[in-house]
């Protein structure tokens, strides 16, 4: 570790560890092969702040919509996991400037690039589990999924939705299928896949074949705005 000064506030927790900051703010590219445990210590935080995040948003998702189907869930959950989306937290929370980079990494723009900075995000969080639980972490989720409220709604017709971008993306209809049929008869439950060309893009489930048809479209909508 550097020992370098950093405010004792980030994301909004107090960090009683400063250590499991700097771990947290230490990019891997700053790091040579005598430093192999601060670069693993980095790669830790960031594995158990990606879990941490999903639990918390997937929680605050279900709180927040009460009504709302698995696939808007999964959707709307895509929307704030990927690393678009973290990269844009870790900006807005002065991420950018607390990290520590290689010079190269530094004069290619890495402060900038959506990958790097995500992973910052997410080590942080894992930092901030460790050091005084998730409930800082499940206040952050639940402020992301609000603010998604007010800006964005899902395609209110998943299939269109999904027509229109597999169209315009790879100039070929998505077409769906029926994997299974379970539960008794008077309350089945269906499962259908989607494909785009010969690929199988998402799944989804319902209580008729058009409930899992659109639950698997909101599915491969949020697979593509995560890729």
């Amino acid at each position: 570790m550097t020992g370098r000064s950093l405010p004792a506030v980030v994301c909004g927790h107090r960090f009683r560890d400063s250590t499991l900051l700097e771990a947290a703010l230490t990019h891997p590219s700053a790091t040579d092969q005598a430093q192999a445990d601060v670069r693993l210590r980095f790669q830790r935080l960031e594995f158990l702040g990606d879990a941490v995040w999903n639990l918390c948003v997937s929680d605050a998702l279900v709180s927040l919509l009460p009504t709302a189907s698995e696939g808007e869930l999964s959707q709307r959950r895509a929307h704030l996991v990927n690393s678009t989306a973290l990269a844009e937290m870790a900006r807005n929370h002065g991420l950018q400037a607390l990290l520590l980079l290689s010079p190269g990494e530094d004069s290619a723009g890495g402060r900038e690039r959506a990958s790097t900075l995500s992973s910052a995000l997410e080590a942080v969080i894992g930092a901030i589990y460790l050091d005084g639980g998730e409930e800082e972490i499940r206040r952050l989720a639940r402020d992301a999924c609000l603010r998604q409220s007010d800006a964005q709604e899902p395609a209110k017709d998943p299939k269109a939705a999904l027509q229109t971008l597999s169209q315009s993306r790879f100039r070929a209809t998505p077409r769906y299928r029926t994997l299974r049929r379970s539960g008794p008869m008077h309350a089945p439950v269906f499962e259908v896949e989607v494909r785009v060309g010969q690929s199988p893009i998402a799944r989804g489930r319902g209580r008729s074949k058009q409930e899992a048809e659109r639950a698997a479209a909101l599915a491969a909508l949020g697979a593509f705005a995560e890729a």
